[in-house]
């Protein structure tokens, strides 16, 4: 990997680990993400920047995991839509299936304690966005949620989810086989880092 490639994924994957996109987004349009960076770790009175270490995190955390960045084939260009809000990057398993997952997403989403009615609509909807070769996409969150992706994966297509704490942090813990991720991405490596849920895919 090119150096200047590393130094960017580095200074992405730091400054995702600890803010928002929104948190950085004036910055970043008048400064380079390194010198975003530094700029934080010296404004930080904690010390706890300082004491980050963006090059040995990143290469711990890829032990795992990789870290892409929108200059990566495997990037989803769908999330240039976010604009400011676009995360800075995604930790992600089973990378070569994101571009697939993401192009044709179809968000599915509702009440945690839904009706019998609500949760039928859904599992109908769900089944039918999947056989029609969308890609389901919602939280893990109980309810219409879940059901939705239950409903896609017993068509045998893959879903997208979002991860609110890290792709270490499932929440709420998957109680179902076919709601074992096997292909998930998040914008933060772990529940113990950043300040704000971020998304993430799911199978």
């Amino acid at each position: 990997m090119p150096a200047q490639a590393l130094h960017e994924r580095a200074a992405r994957a730091a400054l995702a680990t600890h803010f928002t996109p929104g948190q950085l987004a004036a910055e970043l349009a008048e400064y380079s993400l390194a010198d975003v960076w530094d700029r934080r770790v010296r404004s930080d009175a904690s010390g706890r920047l300082a004491r980050y270490r963006p090059l040995g995190e990143l290469a711990q955390a890829e032990l795992t995991c990789p870290f892409i960045i929108p200059s990566d084939e495997e990037w989803p260009t769908a999330l240039a839509d976010l604009g400011p809000a676009c995360p800075l990057g995604l930790w992600v398993r089973g990378r070569a299936r994101l571009p697939h997952l993401t192009a044709s997403a179809v968000a599915v989403t509702g009440n945690r304690v839904p009706s019998e009615k609500a949760l039928t609509r859904a599992r109908g909807f769900a089944t039918a966005l999947a056989e029609a070769d969308h890609t389901v996409t919602a939280t893990l969150a109980h309810g219409v949620d879940s059901t939705a992706h239950q409903a896609a994966a017993e068509t045998g297509r893959a879903t997208l989810a979002v991860l609110p704490r890290g792709l270490d942090g499932v929440h709420p813990t998957p109680t179902h086989p076919c709601s074992a991720p096997s292909s998930t991405a998040a914008a933060r490596p772990s529940a113990s880092t950043g300040p704000a849920p971020r998304p993430a895919a799911r199978r």
